[in-house]
C-alpha cells in the first residue's frame, strides 16, 4: 500500500480491519494512533518490541529517512518470507526422524515398565546366575518403575531452568560452540546462520544503516552465539578502520567462501550486492545440507532403536532360555 502510495495511516487502518489476528489487530491501530499523533512508523513499531525487533524498527527508520520506506518493507517483507522458508524447511525435515525417536521412547518405556517386570518373578526365583545383560535390564527397569516419575519431574525442572538461563548463562553458548563442530549438523547450522546474516546485512545496508550499527543488529538477529560474539567482535574493529571481511575471518565461523564474496564486495564497492549472493548461494546449499543430514539421520535412528530394543528382548530370551535348559 505504502508503494501505492497509500499514506501511512491509512495503510494501518485497513491492515487493523483486514487481519484475523485479533491481537496483530490491536497493534495496527494502536500504532496508527501513534502515527497520527506525530510518530514516525518506526517509533510507533518500536514501542512494540515483542512483535517488532530491533532489526526491523531500524530498517524502517532508516527506510523513513533516506525516503525509501516502501523499499524498506518490501525488503522485510523478503528477508521475513525466507526466514520463515528456513524454519519451515527444518521443521518439515525433522518430522519423521522426531516420530522415530518418540516411537523409540515409548517403546523402551513399555519394555522396561510392563514386558520386563512379567519376568521379574521368575529370574528371582531363578537358581542359575542370569546373564549380566539380564541383570542390567532389570536394574534398569526396576529403577524406571519406582523412580521414574522422579526422573520425568527433574527432566522437566531442568527444561524449565535452561529455557530460562540458556542464553544467560554460558552452557548455551558452550552448546553452540560444540554443535558447530559436530559432523553434518554443524555444516547446517554453519550454512543457515550465514544465509541469516547475509540477508540481515544486505537488507540494513541497502536502506541506509550505516555498517557498524548494522553488524549490531544482525549480530542481535543470529541464532548461534558463536555467529553472534564473531559478529559484535567484528563490530569493534569494523570501528578501529578493519575490513569487514578481516574482522569476520576472527572468529572462525564463517566459511572462507563467504569471507572471500565479502572481501570482493568490499574490495569492489559492491557489498550489498555480495551479500545477496552469498544469501543466495547458500539459500541451495542450506537445503541440500538439510537433505543430507536427514538422510544420514533416519537410517542411523533406526539402527539405534533396533539395537537397544533388540538388546532388551535378547537379554530377557537369553535368560528364559538358560533357566528352561536347567529345568529339562
Amino acid at each position: 500500500m505504502i508503494g501505492a502510495n497509500v499514506s501511512v495511516d491509512r495503510a494501518l487502518e485497513v491492515l487493523a480491519q483486514t487481519t484475523t489476528h485479533p491481537a496483530l489487530a490491536e497493534v495496527a491501530k494502536t500504532m496508527r494512533r501513534r502515527v497520527r499523533e506525530g510518530l514516525g512508523l518506526a517509533q510507533a513499531a518500536a514501542e512494540h518490541p515483542t512483535v517488532f525487533s530491533p532489526f526491523y524498527c531500524a530498517t524502517l527508520r532508516a527506510g523513513e529517512a533516506g525516503g525509501r520506506l516502501a523499499e524498506a518493507l518490501t525488503s522485510l517483507a523478503r528477508y521475513q518470507e525466507r526466514m520463515n522458508q528456513l524454519v519451515g524447511a527444518v521443521q518439515s525435515a525433522l518430522i519423521y526422524p522426531t516420530l522415530l525417536a518418540l516411537a523409540a521412547v515409548v517403546s523402551l518405556v513399555v519394555l522396561l515398565v510392563y514386558v520386563v517386570p512379567q519376568f521379574d518373578q521368575l529370574f528371582r526365583e531363578a537358581v542359575v546366575p542370569l546373564p549380566w545383560g539380564t541383570r542390567a535390564v532389570v536394574s534398569v527397569s526396576r529403577f524406571v518403575v519406582d523412580y521414574g516419575w522422579l526422573v520425568l519431574l527433574a527432566g522437566l525442572a531442568l527444561w524449565f531452568y535452561l529455557r530460562v538461563t540458556w542464553r544467560r548463562s554460558g552452557v548455551g553458548r558452550r552448546f553452540d560452540r560444540m554443535v558447530l563442530g559436530w559432523p553434518f549438523l554443524g555444516d547446517v547450522i554453519r550454512r543457515l546462520e550465514t544465509e541469516r546474516f547475509a540477508y540481515a546485512l544486505a537488507a540494513l545496508l541497502r536502506n541506509g544503516v550505516s555498517l557498524p550499527e548494522a553488524l549490531t543488529l544482525t549480530a542481535d538477529a543470529a541464532g548461534n552465539a558463536v555467529f553472534a560474539d564473531t559478529i559484535r567482535r567484528s563490530t569493534e574493529m569494523v570501528k578501529g578502520g578493519a575490513t569487514l571481511a578481516a574482522a569476520l575471518a576472527q572468529g572462525n565461523a564463517f566459511p572462507p567462501v563467504a569471507l572471500e564474496l565479502v572481501r570482493v564486495g568490499e574490495e569492489g564497492s559492491g557489498l550489498v550486492e555480495m551479500l545477496d549472493r552469498l544469501a543466495s548461494s547458500n539459500a541451495t546449499e542450506v537445503e541440500t545440507a538439510i537433505k543430507r543430514f536427514v538422510a544420514i539421520l533416519e537410517p542411523g535412528l533406526i539402527v539405534v532403536i533396533g539395537v537397544i530394543v533388540g538388546a532388551i528382548i535378547l537379554s530377557l530370551v537369553s535368560a528364559i532360555a538358560g533357566i528352561n535348559a536347567l529345568a529339562f
